[in-house]
C-alpha cells in the first residue's frame, strides 16, 4: 500500500511559482539529462528520477493515484529462495515505446519471449514497429496496461521459489510514489502469467538489488534511507522483511560510491555468479576511484555463500563526455548470454568485452551500442529477467580444504516441472587422465551423492555435476560446464603395506544417513592429538562446534550431532558436512538430514 508522500520543499516551491502563474520552463528535475526521445520518435520519456512534470501531475491529487491495495500481503512460504539473475530464463519484460534498440530485440527474441507492457493507446504502434524492425512477433507477448516509464529493473516483479518449490512473485512498492501506473505491473503480470504474487509496502527499486541465489544479497544504503523516511523501518526491519520475503540469510547493504546519483548498486557492481563480482574501474583522477577501490577491497574481503571470498573482477569504463565514466557493468545476464552496453568507444567497448568474457568463461558474451546509455543508465535498467517456473537446478558447494581420498561429494538437485529426473551424473578427471563419468545416487530430499576415488597418489581432479530430467531440461554445476569446472585437491590416503605405521586418522562415513533426528561420526586416532570437529551447511557456514580443538586421547571415539544448531534451534532438511581436523590434516564427511 502507497503512503502519501511527504511534502518536499521542491514540491513547496513548485506550488509557490504555479500558484503565482509561472509554470516551470523545464519537465525535468534539476540536474537530469535532456528528455530522451523513444527509438519510434513517439514521446519523450521519462528519466529514472521523477520530473517536476510528473509531481505537478499528481500535486494535491494524490489520493487519486491507483493503488495496489490495502494492506501487505503475507510472505511467500518458508523457506523461501530468490532466483538469481543467470538462472534459466524464458523471457524478458521490456516497455513500449521504447528505449532500447531494434537489434537487441531481434538477439533476444531468438532465446527467450519479449513480454511488452504496452498501454491500449500504444498497441497498434507496438505491433506495426515491432513487425516493421524485423523482431519475431511469435515470440512476443503484449501486457496491456497503463504504465509511466521504461525502466522495467525497477518495478518490475521479483522472483522466488516458495516452501512448496512453487515459483511466485514478489512486488515491492517501487520508491517513484508519482509513477503508480509502473507500480502496479508486478501485480497485473502475475496475473496475465497466472503466478501467485506477494506485494509489500517496503521501498526498493530493482537496480539497487542482486541477489546470487542461495540466500544472499547486497543493495546501496538508499534501501535503508528509502525505508526509514517512508516506512518508519529500521535497518532490522529491513534485514528482516528481506529474509521473510525473498529468503536473505545475509543482506550486504553498503554506502553508494558517490553523494548524488541514483544510487543504485547495478551502476557500478554486479554479481556474474555465487563466488564472482564485476566492478567498475574508473581513471584515478574521477571523484568516485577511491570509493570504487575500497567496494572492491570490501567485497572481495567478504564470504561467499560457498565459504570463499567473492572473486573481483574490474571493468574499465572510460569517460563518455563531461567526467561521466560509461556503465559497462549496467548489463542483461540471461541464461548463458551476457548483453553489455556499448558507448560508441572502440578500444573501450572492446576492452569491456573481453573483461566479461575473462571473468565469465564458458558465456556468450554480446554488446549493443545505443545513444540512450548514459553512466548511470543502461541496458540493465531497461530489462528485466523473466524466469523459467519449471527450471532444472543443481547446486552444489565445492569442499573448501583439500580432501583425503575419496572424495563424498553431494549435490542438491530440484526439478521444478514435477517432472522424473532422468539422470544425476559426477563427470571427473584425475590431473592428466581422462574423463569418468560415475552416476550420482538419490539419497533423498532432492540430495544425490557421488564418489570421487582415492588416487594412488596426491593429485588435482576436476570435476562436474550434470543433470536431466524428463521434460527435457538439463543443469550443471558450475553452470557453464563443461567449459568450467570445479577443482579439489585430492590427497591419497596412508597405506598400512608390511610394517608401515597406521594411518594418524580413520574416519569412516556418519551413520545413519541420511538422518533424523540424530547422527553418529566416528573417528580413531592412532596417536594424542589436539581435534576440533564442526558442522557446516551446503554453503560452508558453520552450524554446530562439537569438539572445539582440545586434546583426545588415542584411540576410537564417537560424536553424536542431534540435527541442532549452536543455538539449539532445529537446522532445516538439506546436506550437511563434518569436518575434522586432526593430526594436521582435515576430514570431510557428508550426511544428510531428512525432517
Amino acid at each position: 500500500m502507497h503512503r502519501t508522500a511527504a511534502v518536499s520543499p521542491r514540491l513547496l516551491i513548485l506550488f509557490l511559482v504555479l500558484a503565482l502563474g509561472l509554470a516551470p520552463a523545464v519537465a525535468v528535475a534539476v540536474g537530469d539529462p535532456p528528455p530522451e526521445r523513444d527509438v519510434d520518435g513517439l514521446e519523450d520519456l521519462l528519466p529514472r528520477r521523477e520530473t517536476l512534470r510528473e509531481r505537478e501531475a499528481w500535486f494535491g491529487r494524490e489520493d487519486l493515484m491507483p493503488r495496489r491495495g490495502t494492506a501487505a500481503d503475507p510472505p511467500p512460504a518458508a523457506p523461501v529462495r530468490n532466483v538469481a539473475e543467470w538462472e534459466p530464463a524464458t523471457g524478458v519484460l521490456i516497455r513500449y515505446p521504447l528505449g532500447l534498440p531494434y537489434a537487441l530485440l531481434r538477439d533476444l527474441d531468438d532465446v527467450v519471449t519479449l513480454h511488452v507492457v504496452v498501454s491500449s493507446s500504444s498497441q497498434t504502434a507496438a505491433q506495426s514497429n515491432l513487425t516493421a524492425n524485423g523482431v519475431d512477433m511469435g515470440r512476443v507477448q503484449f501486457l496491456v496496461r497503463p504504465n509511466d516509464s521504461i525502466w522495467t529493473r525497477d518495478y518490475g516483479p521479483w522472483y522466488v521459489f516458495d516452501g512448496a518449490g512453487q515459483l511466485a512473485i514478489v512486488d515491492h512498492t517501487y520508491n517513484r510514489p508519482y509513477r503508480p501506473n509502473d507500480d502496479l505491473i508486478p501485480i497485473y503480470f502475475a496475473q496475465q502469467q497466472a503466478l501467485p504474487v506477494h506485494s509489500h509496502d517496503m521501498y526498493h527499486t530493482g537496480g539497487n538489488y542482486m541477489t546470487d541465489g542461495a540466500h544472499v544479497g547486497s543493495s546501496t544504503r538508499l534501501v535503508y534511507d528509502e525505508a526509514a523516511a517512508h516506512n518508519s523501518m529500521d535497518e532490522t526491519a529491513v534485514d528482516q522483511l528481506m529474509a521473510d520475503y525473498y529468503g536473505l540469510e545475509r543482506y550486504t547493504v553498503v554506502t553508494d560510491i558517490e553523494s548524488g546519483g541514483i544510487h543504485h548498486i547495478d551502476t557500478w557492481a554486479k554479481f556474474l555468479d555465487e563466488e564472482t563480482v564485476l566492478v567498475k574501474q574508473v581513471w584515478p583522477a574521477h571523484h568516485t576511484y577511491a570509493a570504487l577501490e575500497q567496494r572492491a577491497t570490501l567485497l572481495a574481503s567478504l564470504a561467499a555463500s560457498t565459504g570463499r571470498n567473492y572473486r573481483v573482477h574490474r571493468v574499465v569504463c572510460q569517460d563518455i563526455g563531461g567526467g561521466s565514466p560509461a556503465s559497462y557493468t549496467n548489463s542483461l545476464l540471461l541464461n548463458r548470454r551476457i548483453y553489455v552496453p556499448l558507448f560508441g568507444n572502440a578500444a573501450g567497448d572492446t576492452a569491456a568485452l573481453q573483461a566479461y568474457r575473462a571473468a565469465a568463461p564458458g558465456h556468450d558474451v554480446r554488446g549493443f551500442a545505443y545513444g540512450g546509455f548514459l553512466t548511470d543508465d543502461a541496458l540493465h535498467c531497461r530489462t528485466m529477467g523473466v524466469f523459467d517456473r519449471g527450471m532444472l537446478r543443481v547446486e552444489h558447494v565445492p569442499p573448501l580444504d583439500e580432501v583425503v581420498g575419496p572424495a563424498d561429494l553431494r549435490a542438491l538437485v530440484e526439478a521444478h516441472s514435477g517432472e522424473a529426473l532422468t539422470s544425476v551424473e559426477l563427470v571427473y578427471r584425475q590431473a592428466g587422465g581422462d574423463w569418468a563419468v560415475v552416476p550420482m545416487s538419490d539419497e533423498g530430499a532432492g540430495v544425490h551423492a557421488g564418489l570421487i576415488p582415492a588416487p594412488i597418489a596426491d593429485t588435482d581432479v576436476e570435476y562436474y555435476v550434470q543433470a536431466a530430467d524428463a521434460s527435457g531440461r538439463t543443469a550443471s554445476s558450475p553452470r557453464a560446464a563443461p567449459v568450467v569446472r570445479h577443482e579439489l585437491r585430492l590427497l591419497a590416503p596412508a597405506t598400512a603395506a608390511g610394517d608401515a605405521p597406521a594411518p594418524p586418522v580413520l574416519v569412516p562415513a556418519p551413520w545413519p544417513n541420511p538422518f533424523n533426528p540424530a547422527v553418529s561420526f566416528r573417528f580413531e586416532l592412532r596417536d594424542p592429538a589436539p581435534v576440533r570437529l564442526s558442522v557446516v551447511d551446503a554453503r560452508g557456514r558453520l552450524v554446530r562446534r562439537l569438539l572445539d580443538g582440545g586434546t583426545q586421547p588415542a584411540g576410537p571415539a564417537e560424536q553424536v550431532w542431534d540435527g541442532r544448531d549452536d543455538a539449539g534451534r532445529p537446522a532445516s532438511s538439506g546436506v550437511y558436512t563434518f569436518v575434522l581436523e586432526a593430526a594436521g590434516l582435515h576430514y570431510r564427511r557428508g550426511v544428510t538430514l531428512v525432517r
